[in-house]
């Protein structure tokens, strides 16, 4: 009996501490009625409502997928710089980035079971009416810049339709069609909410989705999620004109790149070529250390294309990027041949190296790139930088109102 009550003992003691550690452990976390709080507070374009699907979609993305919000919050840093550009420039919700991420979790070369593919997941009919090619060779539904401006442009479309964004999201996930039999069966409704019942299963989840990734976005440091940032070949990238056939295998034995990298890099192309073509209408994009080796072998500089929102290795700070300027092309190449003596020893001319500087850095000023930290403000920015919070803001046509949500990447310089 007595070796009974020491096992007993010994036992709930145990517990109480297993339980104990656990509960301290959750307490260090947020809770839920801060969450919800939070969620309720967000500054959004869409009806939020707390519902148990919104709570269940945002808690899944921040307990049960920690490890993929890391991973989506990296891949930020290498596409929403460039949507958010073309967001500005049609004018539309700066919070339509985060359509990309609950459609394709940003993986530009990714196909539904349904046949939807590339980061905005256009189904090939669509994609076909808003002028994207798709055929046995091309699927312009994986271009990033082609796609993402055509799908503002339906969003856009669909928005003018419902006079409603939450309507719109919806649609854009179902088509009009479906939206408009749930209209009709909800005695002529026209908010999201109110025409819930009757809309299929994936469209009842996708407003909560959406809600939960513009809570990620919003709060993921809150809940110690840290971005798992993309390797430099991704991030560092340089595209080229091509008008020969180039094809990815030979590519990747005569440059030494991942056939993966190639592909991941150029999801367009389905066959694992890129087709000839006199107009130079395709582009092949490479990290910034091969692409030298490639232009000397294959190319010229003049066919090198430059993008405003395209980040070069920075000598001098490793986590600042910055874009291509004059100025700091001879340090830019610099660190390239230092990081791979290979791109020196294939230019047959080391001074045509250097020239590089010429086509890659149009103008003299160099136009920094910053990426917003944790609990920093625009007002913070502008005044670390000696400028006024109102440059700052007209110069990446910032609505004052809205703010941007932190990890976002800005211009300091016009």
């Amino acid at each position: 009996m007595n070796t009974f009550n020491i096992i007993t003992s010994k036992l709930v003691i145990v517990l109480i501490l297993t339980f104990g550690l656990k509960v301290s452990a959750f307490s260090k976390s947020p809770s839920n009625a801060d969450i919800l709080k939070r969620v309720e507070n967000l500054n959004t374009i869409i009806d939020v409502r707390i519902t148990d699907e919104v709570q269940e979609q945002v808690l899944t993305l921040i307990e049960k997928r920690r490890r993929d919000a890391e991973t989506i919050l990296g891949r930020t840093s290498l596409y929403f710089p460039m949507i958010e550009n073309a967001i500005r420039e049609k004018n539309l919700p700066d919070e339509l980035k985060y359509i990309a991420v609950i459609e394709s979790s940003l993986i530009p070369d990714i196909q539904s079971h349904q046949g939807a593919a590339g980061i905005w997941q256009f189904m090939k009919g669509t994609a076909e009416l808003y002028g994207l090619k798709v055929d046995k060779h091309i699927d312009e539904r994986r271009d990033l810049i082609k796609s993402t401006d055509k799908a503002l442009d339906y969003l856009k479309l669909l928005y003018d339709i419902y006079g409603d964004w939450t309507m719109a999201l919806a649609a854009y996930n179902c088509g009009t069609g479906t939206i408009n039999k749930a209209i009709k069966k909800s005695g002529g409704k026209t908010r999201y909410w109110d025409i819930y019942e009757y809309l299929p299963k994936e469209t009842k989840k996708y407003i909560p989705r959406f809600i939960a990734a513009s809570y990620l976005m919003s709060y993921y440091y809150l809940h110690d999620i840290t971005p798992k940032e993309p390797s430099d070949d991704l991030k560092y990238i340089i595209t080229v004109k091509v008008y020969n056939k180039v094809d990815f295998k030979t590519l990747s034995k005569e440059l030494e790149i991942d056939l993966d990298l190639i592909r991941f890099l150029n999801p367009m192309f389905r066959k694992d070529h890129i087709p000839a073509n006199e107009e130079g209408k395709y582009a092949l994009n490479l990290p910034d250390i091969k692409m030298f080796a490639y232009v000397e072998k294959y190319s010229t500089l003049d066919n090198i294309i430059t993008s405003p929102y395209v980040f070069v290795r920075d000598q001098n700070n490793k986590n600042t990027p910055t874009e291509p300027t004059k100025n700091n092309a001879e340090g830019y190449i610099a660190v390239l041949v230092r990081r791979n003596m290979s791109v020196r020893d294939n230019f047959k001319d080391s001074s045509r190296l250097f020239k590089v500087g010429e086509v890659l850095y149009p103008d003299n000023d160099k136009k920094v790139l910053y990426k917003m930290k944790r609990k920093e403000s625009l007002a913070d920015i502008a005044a670390s930088n000696n400028m006024p919070l109102e440059e700052l803001l007209a110069i990446n046509n910032i609505d004052p109102a809205k703010g941007l949500a932190p990890g976002s990447i800005i211009k300091l310089t016009k």
